[in-house]
């Protein structure tokens, strides 16, 4: 497989994991939890306890040694917002919950983004195919 292909190719799922992690946070951006126990809204939890708030992800593209990038997905820091739901039952004294930090303005342009950079390695992949196409054409 050529460089060209190799690149868009790592660019395809790079952008699908974007899409993923945006999809992922626009889905639960309401779902609330409980305080953290020190009040540490930033601190984020490796494995993050039962019943306590949706985390929002965001992907971080790492550039490959052979071309190309890898997207893994991280925590958003600051992960959480104290916001006032009185009638929760996950209510501290104050009427406070865990919210989860996700702007839905961020999330639409994030998930625009991601599709556009997935339409441009898709043209990339489909122009190389077709250059492969037309070199074993001429040999034939």
């Amino acid at each position: 497989m050529n460089v060209a292909m190799n690149t868009a190719l790592s660019g395809l799922a790079a952008a699908s994991r974007h899409l993923d992690a945006s999809a992922s946070n626009t889905a639960n951006a309401r779902t609330t939890g409980p305080m953290p126990a020190d009040g540490d809204l930033g601190a984020v939890q490796s494995t993050p306890a039962s019943g306590s708030p949706y985390v929002p992800l965001q992907a971080v593209n790492t550039a490959l040694p052979t071309g190309g990038v890898r997207a893994s997905l991280a925590p958003m820091s600051p992960a959480l917002y104290a916001e006032y739901q009185p009638d929760s039952p996950d209510a501290d004294a104050a009427g406070m919950v865990a919210a989860p930090n996700v702007d839905p303005a961020q999330e639409t342009a994030r998930q625009m983004v991601a599709s556009a950079a997935y339409k441009f390695n898709a043209a990339v992949v489909k122009t190389s195919d077709e250059m492969l196409k037309s070199v074993f054409d001429m040999k034939a």
